[in-house]
């Protein structure tokens, strides 16, 4: 619990932009979060890729490149032989092309499960805010976990419990589903932590109707358990107002100068995050759906008509 802990002080001090916590939403696969229009294919890939990229708040500088893996390798070859490869395919991958510049790929089968699409998108994307590098605050064998945490930092903590690995059997044959590094019960407890420090109700209960059933009872018991760390929680909800009004005074960062590449070492810089006001209301993309904003968003939205 201290070291999620620990790592969510960073991450309020390094991406919180100009954003409170409190309008950060707690997402989830229903409510209007994520839209689709009847696309199909790699258009259907690329319409939920931009709505999670808006909720991420990477500024408008930033290029990120969506593409479709190639098809994977058949695994079932009849009904009584199955292939066992030595190396599995990653869900997502994300490269730097260059300063600001990123490609992002997908498995195209992820788009017949929506949830496990927006779970990889999000942790892909996370790559994007937070390179490897010597100032994060975690080992280097830890940088995976440490993007799981993010993924619930940046609000999709359901899309990330819901998605962890389980195995499913269908006959005689069973397969894993699932992506991400972290077991299940860091990923609901980041996820309640993420909740416990907005101090609401409404994304408790928000989180409790989304997550899958069998996670419901973990997750109540992450709540309970935060309650003995009150004080180091007000501390954060305390060190998150100033880092607001610290980054209200101070010009957008820049980008890093270099390119980044997994397992390059460079020295972190704050990424360009965008409002999320400005995030949501992007045009074209109608993501967000606007009957559960709070009244400064939805103000926003009007604004821009």
């Amino acid at each position: 619990m201290r070291w999620q802990l620990g790592v969510f002080e960073w991450f309020i001090r390094n991406l919180s932009g100009d954003v409170p916590l409190s309008d950060v939403p707690s997402l989830v696969p229903g409510r209007g979060h994520f839209i689709a229009d009847q696309e199909r294919g790699h258009k259907l890939g690329l319409r939920i890729f931009e709505q999670a990229r808006h909720y991420v708040r990477l500024g408008d500088d930033v290029t990120v490149t969506l593409v479709a893996q190639p098809p994977r390798r058949e695994s079932i070859v009849s009904e009584r032989i199955a292939l066992q490869h030595e190396k599995p395919e990653p869900l997502g991958t994300c490269r730097a092309l260059g300063p600001g510049q990123f490609e992002i790929s997908y498995d195209p089968e992820l788009l017949k499960d929506h949830e496990n699409l927006i779970s990889t998108f999000a942790h892909e994307l996370s790559h994007v805010l937070v390179p490897p590098g010597s100032d994060l605050p975690v080992a280097e064998d830890e940088y995976e976990f440490l993007i799981d945490l993010c993924v619930a930092f940046l609000g999709f903590g359901v899309f990330l419990s819901n998605t962890c690995a389980q195995r499913l059997t269908d006959g005689a044959w069973s397969w894993w589903r699932g992506g991400g590094y972290l077991p299940v019960n860091d990923r609901i407890m980041a996820t309640a932590l993420f909740v416990a420090l907005k101090e609401s109700e409404a994304d408790r209960a928000l989180v409790l109707e989304f997550l899958r059933p069998e996670l419901r009872g973990t997750f109540k018991k992450g709540l309970r358990q935060l309650r003995r760390f009150e004080a180091e929680l007000a501390r954060l909800r305390a060190l998150a107002s100033e880092v607001i009004e610290v980054a209200k005074a101070q010009p957008r960062p820049a980008l890093p100068s270099l390119p980044w590449s997994m397992g390059t070492k460079l020295a972190f810089q704050a990424p360009c995050i965008q409002p999320l006001s400005s995030a949501i209301a992007a045009p074209g993309t109608n993501a967000v759906s606007t009957t559960e904003m709070g009244d400064a968003i939805v103000k926003a939205l009007e604004a821009r008509g």
